[in-house]
């Protein structure tokens, strides 16, 4: 009975420990990525603009097959149980909201800068994520990073030579 009692004791006082310790972690992450690209704004905004064409760039969209892919009504996508959809247009900005199988809204923003006295612009990419207070939650967000950013990475880089691929041919 003793050795009960000192295992139900000791599990409760790991779980306040971890509990504890996560309560450090901020409970909204901001993952983001940039990069210049030597075309015009207009021709990068172009790809991002809708969502159906973010099979040409998209890193995890491109490999999907066409039957998995599933463009809705109100121009939303449906791919292997997430739906994303446009919640939002600014000046050269796109705001989607994700919404995976768990329900957990992933808000994800495309904004194009344009550099007056150049002929660059640069792709700003940058997903947003709330979490809950649970620890395995917030220990779960530690490797965000390493999920989400070099996805984000290739997306960016896949985007790049398709905008510079797209201006080389019309120069």
């Amino acid at each position: 009975m003793r050795v009960i009692k000192l295992a139900i004791l000791s599990f409760i006082f790991i779980f306040l420990l971890i509990t504890l310790i996560s309560l450090f972690i901020p409970g909204s992450i901001r993952i983001s990525k940039a990069t210049n690209i030597a075309a015009d704004d207009r021709v990068v905004y172009t790809y991002v603009d809708e969502l159906p064409d973010w099979k040409q760039w998209h890193p995890v969209l491109k490999n999907v097959p066409e039957n998995e892919f599933v463009v809705l009504d109100d121009s939303s996508v449906k791919v292997q149980g997430t739906s994303i959809r446009v919640v939002g247009r600014k000046n050269e900005e796109i705001i989607t909201e994700m919404v995976t199988d768990n329900g957990r809204p992933i808000i994800s923003v495309l904004k194009v800068i344009r550099h007056q006295e150049g002929d660059s612009s640069t792709l700003q990419w940058y997903m947003d994520f709330k979490l809950r207070w649970y620890p395995w939650e917030k220990f779960k967000s530690l490797f965000f990073e390493n999920i989400y950013g070099f996805q984000m990475e290739r997306g960016l880089e896949n985007l790049k030579q398709l905008s510079e691929g797209n201006r080389s041919s019309i120069n």
